[in-house]
């Protein structure tokens, strides 16, 4: 259920906010300069690459209705929204409120309180996500860099709010596809990245929710390394081919990165 606070996440204060100057000064560091609760999942590389691989994604010239799912402070929302020219609408899930908290703030700092809200919940709640297709309808996309770690598989963080950041269980990449299936449109599109040798278990999961991978784009450290990401679109309803696309190499000699990776995403600066 939507508690009284939660709903209010969907509505933030928008009074006292920055000036345009400091909303300016926001944007040109973005993203450094972002609140991040402490002992939470820091965001990385992996958060900007799937926000430019979604934006760029979007319908031009159209405001696109989106959903972050696991947004944590807001990393993948806030780039969308600039990298689109703040022609969208978004709303951001996590379950933890202090994290929901900091991406409102963030939102505030980035001049995007008006077109960007944060609301608390579990993907796991069927409940919670009808309510929340209720209040604001079907989405053109839904937008998710999920815990694609596996439990056994590595040294555990000890902050709890870190370890559901970073590692799930063979059931969790099913959980946030079955979560965007239902939070979108017909035709609408799941943007999603996982580590690369999880890509097998994302389409399967992809499948099993009833959306069809349309574009699979790999990501290398570097042209003799192996690739370390996948960035994954699915689509609700459609009966589109999967199209990989030529693989993108972020770092050359002297681990500079290279011109094509920032053309790609230009928060890797």
């Amino acid at each position: 259920m939507l508690s009284d606070a939660e709903g209010a996440a969907l509505a933030p204060d928008v009074s006292g906010l920055p000036s345009s100057a400091d909303v300016l000064a926001a944007r040109l560091a973005f993203p450094a300069g972002l609140e991040q609760p402490e002992g939470s999942f820091r965001f990385s590389a992996d958060a900007l690459l799937l926000a430019a691989y979604a934006s760029r994604r979007f319908s031009p010239n159209v405001a696109t209705r989106f959903i972050d799912l696991g947004t944590g402070c807001g990393i993948v929302a806030h780039a969308c929204m600039l990298l689109s020219g703040n022609m969208a609408l978004g709303w951001g899930i996590d379950c933890y409120p202090a994290l929901i908290e900091a991406g409102i703030r963030n939102a505030q700092r980035l001049g995007l309180a008006g077109s960007l809200r944060f609301l608390c919940g579990d993907l796991r709640d069927s409940v919670f996500l009808k309510q929340m297709s209720n209040k604001i309808g079907l989405v053109d996309a839904v937008i998710s860099n999920p815990p694609w770690r596996l439990l056994g598989s590595g040294r555990l963080p000890a902050d709890e709010a870190r370890r559901t950041a970073l590692f799930g269980d063979a059931s969790t990449l099913g959980v946030f596809a079955a979560a965007a299936s239902s939070l979108l449109k017909p035709g609408g599109r799941f943007f999603c990245l996982v580590g690369a040798h999880r890509t097998a278990d994302m389409l399967a999961a992809l499948s099993e929710a009833r959306l069809r991978a349309s574009s699979l784009l790999f990501v290398h450290k570097k042209e003799d390394s192996p690739a370390a990401l996948s960035l994954l679109e699915a689509r609700k309803g459609s009966r589109a081919s999967l199209e990989v696309e030529p693989p993108l190499f972020l770092y050359g000699p002297r681990q500079v990165l290279t011109p094509e990776s920032l053309e790609f995403c230009p928060f890797l600066r």
